[in-house]
């Protein structure tokens, strides 16, 4: 029988993340509620009198001083319910955080009306006061939403709305990570194994074709008995942007989305746009795998399986991490100390257990190191996904070196540097295995698989929640049915030379991204200004990572397009995109040249 999943209590304490450099017991944690429930009280005081600068300086400290012990009190509930969903004595801090940062946003509802009725220049005239020069980001923000900020007592009870509208997310979690069984299969040896979302993927990517088409059934079939409950939670989602984006005067969800980062929705349109011109470059990329798969008709269950190519990177935790830390070595001494401390003092929590969350993070407070959850198995992937969340924790890190106020980075922002690492520690490892085909052939196909992974996957996600989206806009219904057939649809295009399967259509439903609306697009703008920040490292070295380390730096203190900037990237152009997809195109002839004859 394969080994079962360890209860949390039975993982060796040095393979945890130690949570209690946040809080060293929950006596701590419980002092910490007490005490942001009276700081936000305190700030209802504050009404009326923003219009003085002394006032509003001193609610603008006490705000944040409430923010950082609110963030570190949800990162620590959040974080331990993540060792073990079912745990109902981490659920229940997650709900009472829910509760708190409601009464937290309903008790400052009344500053962004207020300020925004000051009189005129009042705002723009405390942009270049030193006193309020950790508030700057803020105070622009308030500018830009202007027009879309409602009266006091309207912006109150959009506010008194938070806890309800994060109660799609939350029952997602609860049913997709707690609650949901995808049921036994039989291995290649023909024992039994639990599908499981952490090793559903290593289930596809088996040699054994039938071990691959039973895992899909068995998750598919799993997401196809919850054709009620899942669209009924997504719409909710959905229903849920769309108020927010009415309420607040935006003409689309979308666009609503995309604001708080300053981003043009041509941005995301021209995403879709170029994407959409490559599919046929990634139509080949899946033909040649098939070609070396020996697969005459190529289903969506085998479009994980990674061609024999006589090369393979397998490594146990500990040695794939020194490995990452090794190929990162060009950014500098500074980038691997931190590493190796995150190593060392565990801020990581590698392996799967029972009930831990699915897949792989990095998070953390401005007052904490940063944190990261993986599900780590042995192979290049996973290796792959430690470089990434490590990218994550490592601009978090820079980014903290920011006054708080402007140390949190823009969502657009985040897959830059993680994906920064992935494509150096392949690149790197292309380097090393320069003479040997058989390496050069599974790297290739290692990056192009990101490629696909990360450009044309999460774009094909990103088209999926405009559609869904704009239905929902035009008043449309959001069932089983019909979203089953935007995705299905979407699918044919993106892979019209795979044979089709019925159940694919039911993959929207296993996505929790897709309940952090309009966020995977990030995935694919990040991993193309990532492509061209990694390239410029490799060949200009030190001075391409002196403007990289900058933008590290940045955090929150610049609009990401502009942060971008600091290294070399101008993401306002279509041409970050074009370019990647152009490289894609180069490494895809590679490829084939390599292994033409395999």
């Amino acid at each position: 029988m394969a080994d079962a999943l360890k209860k949390r209590s039975e993982v060796k304490i040095e393979d945890t993340w130690r949570l209690e450099d946040i809080y060293e017991n929950e006596e701590i944690w419980e002092s910490d509620f007490q005490k942001a429930k009276g700081m936000i009280e305190t700030l209802k005081s504050y009404a009326g009198k923003l219009h003085e600068e002394d006032k509003l300086l001193e609610m603008l400290k006490e705000y944040y001083e409430a923010e950082r012990v609110v963030e570190n009190l949800f990162c620590y509930a959040r974080m331990r319910r993540d060792e073990n969903n079912a745990d109902t004595r981490y659920q229940g801090l997650v709900a009472r955080m829910g509760s708190l940062m409601t009464e937290f946003s309903t008790n400052l509802s009344f500053a962004a009306p207020e300020l925004l009725s000051a009189p005129e220049g009042y705002l723009e005239g405390l942009m270049n006061q030193e006193a309020f020069s950790d508030y700057t980001t803020f105070i622009d923000d308030l500018i830009r939403r202007r027009p879309h900020t409602l009266s006091a007592a309207e912006e109150k009870i959009v506010a008194m709305a938070g806890e309800l509208s994060g109660a799609p997310s939350n029952i997602y979690n609860m049913l997709n990570d707690a609650d949901m069984r995808f049921g036994e299969i039989e291995d290649e040896n023909g024992e039994k194994v639990k599908v499981t979302h952490a090793n559903y993927i290593p289930l596809v990517m088996n040699e054994s074709r039938d071990v691959r088409k039973a895992a899909f059934e068995a998750l598919y079939n799993t997401y196809k008995g919850y054709s009620a409950t899942i669209p009924a939670i997504y719409s909710a989602n959905v229903k849920k942007d769309v108020f927010y984006a009415r309420t607040g005067k935006y003409e689309s969800a979308l666009v609503s989305k995309l604001e708080p980062d300053c981003v043009p929705q041509s941005v995301y349109d021209n995403l879709i746009l170029a994407v959409n011109e490559h599919v046929s470059s990634l139509q080949k990329f899946v033909g040649i795998n098939a070609r070396l798969n020996k697969l005459d008709d190529m289903h969506f269950y085998d479009l994980y399986l990674a061609p024999k190519l006589g090369f393979d990177i397998n490594l146990p935790f500990s040695e794939a991490y020194d490995m990452v830390v090794d190929c990162l070595k060009v950014l500098g001494e500074d980038y691997k100390e931190v590493l190796l401390r995150a190593k060392n003092e565990r801020w990581i929590d590698p392996y799967e257990n029972e009930g831990k969350s699915s897949g792989a993070y990095s998070w953390g407070t401005y007052d904490s190191h940063p944190y990261v959850l993986v599900n780590y198995k042995e192979d290049l992937d996973h290796l792959l996904t430690v470089a990434h969340e490590m990218g994550h924790s490592l601009h978090t890190w820079y980014s903290n070196t920011q006054p708080y106020p402007k140390s949190g980075y823009s969502l657009f922002v985040a897959e830059v540097a993680s994906t920064v690492n992935e494509v150096l520690v392949l690149m790197e490892l292309m380097d090393r295995h320069a003479g040997d085909k058989s390496a050069m052939a599974y790297l290739l196909y290692n990056l192009l698989d990101s490629f696909r992974g990360t450009v044309f996957r999460q774009t094909m996600f990103a088209e999926f929640e405009k559609i869904a989206h704009e239905m929902c806009e035009k008043g449309q219904p959001l069932t089983a049915e019909s979203l089953n057939s935007v995705y299905a649809d979407l699918n044919k295009k993106y892979y019209a030379n795979l044979e089709f399967d019925e159940l694919i259509s039911y993959e929207w439903m296993r996505i929790p991204h897709f309940y952090r609306s309009f966020y995977v697009y990030k995935y694919a703008t990040g991993f193309s200004a990532a492509m061209a920040i990694a390239g410029m490292i490799r060949k200009e070295g030190a001075s391409a990572v002196e403007r990289y380390k900058k933008f590290l730096h940045a955090g929150g203190s610049l609009y990401p397009i502009e942060a971008l900037k600091l290294a070399g990237i101008d993401m306002s152009s279509p041409e970050p995109v074009r370019k990647a997809l152009d490289e894609f195109d180069q490494l895809l002839k590679k490829y084939e040249e390599v292994t033409k004859d395999m």
